[in-house]
């Protein structure tokens, strides 16, 4: 459970803290020659955070920590299949489109969840190869809530983004040009998260109110399908804030 809770955290830190502008463009282009040297480059960025990670266990002397050979070759492993998941995800996409029948712009919603379980997929895979010592210790609890807390801002920031997008609700020419929503969000569900765990259940409705009322003009109006895009993303964003509580 140790090696995991390493490994997911600093995949999750590498795919959505670090990750550059550049780096993404790269994720969506079709030509390897282009793209194999940046994304090797984003892959390898894994290397310090895990390092990082496994020397304060190692520092801290926690119980059932992951030994320098086990931890060394999970890593090369990890990185190895990072990147060549990436390599292959672009390119991957007509057929993706073929086999499930997609429209083109769901496309993008689907790649990104496959890409996202096979990253967990082989995560999952090595640590259960390597260890085989699979209890939870303080540590470990401790990292795998800060995994939850970075799936829940940004991975749920992503996936809704993409599917509103996939809805045909004209979101490119809504409001929030500037990725304001996207701030909101993330704060909306850390509030929810942190109300969660203070057991002030009671009080998300607060959060849900305020942010209804900011919006209340625009929803009104309902222009390009707003109120139908602001009612979808909303309850979104209040799923992946309760997930992440019960994570």
């Amino acid at each position: 459970m140790t090696l995991l809770a390493i490994l997911l955290l600093a995949h999750l830190c590498t795919d959505f803290l670090i990750q550059s502008d550049q780096m993404a463009r790269c994720k969506r282009s079709t030509k390897l020659a282009v793209k194999w040297y940046p994304l090797l480059g984003h892959a390898l960025t894994q290397v310090p955070v895990a390092i990082g990670i496994w020397l304060v266990g190692k520092l801290l002397r926690v119980p059932r920590w992951p030994s320098i050979e086990i931890f060394v070759i999970s890593l090369i492993i990890t990185v190895i299949t990072h990147w060549l998941i990436d390599v292959t995800k672009q390119n991957c996409q007509p057929i993706l489109k073929r086999a499930l029948r997609l429209k083109t712009n769901q496309v993008p919603l689907i790649s990104y969840i496959f890409d996202q379980l096979l990253h967990l997929l082989v995560i999952e895979m090595v640590s259960r190869l390597l260890m085989t010592n699979w209890q939870s210790t303080t540590m470990s609890r401790w990292l795998l809530a800060a995994s939850v807390t970075l799936s829940t801002l940004y991975f749920a920031d992503y996936f809704i983004s993409l599917f509103l997008k996939s809805l045909d609700l004209n979101a490119e020419r809504l409001p929030d040009r500037a990725q304001l929503g996207r701030h909101i969000g993330r704060l909306e569900r850390l509030a929810i998260l942190l109300l969660f765990y203070t057991n002030n259940v009671a009080s998300i409705a607060v959060v849900v109110a305020i942010k209804a009322l900011t919006r209340f003009r625009a929803i009104e109006a309902n222009q390009q399908h707003f109120a139908e895009y602001y009612l979808i993303g909303s309850l979104l964003s209040l799923i992946f804030g309760c997930l992440g509580d019960w994570g």
